[in-house]
């Protein structure tokens, strides 16, 4: 794998994994696999710099050279104002 893998936890090493196999788990696929506390797993993947994305329920491992898409834009704000009867 990577040299990145090295500094993993047995359990972020066990998502990576699945990961790869699958293309995407879901936190009750990483479960099944054995990763007792999935969040914290996936967390650490990022941490260790794999680009891990979440797509509606399941997590993805994604090209790192992909564009990154455009934030939204921003909510504008309202101000509220009183009206004098």
């Amino acid at each position: 794998m990577d040299d990145r893998a090295s500094e993993l936890t047995n359990e972020a090493k066990i998502a990576l994994d699945l990961l790869h196999t699958s293309g995407s788990a879901s936190v009750s696929g990483l479960r099944a696999a054995g990763v007792t506390m999935p969040a914290q797993a996936l967390y650490a993947l990022q941490l260790a710099g794999w680009p891990v994305v979440r797509r509606g329920s399941t997590w993805k491992l994604t090209d790192p050279d992909a564009p990154v898409p455009p934030k939204p834009a921003p909510v504008p704000r309202v101000r509220r104002v009183t009206r004098d009867e």
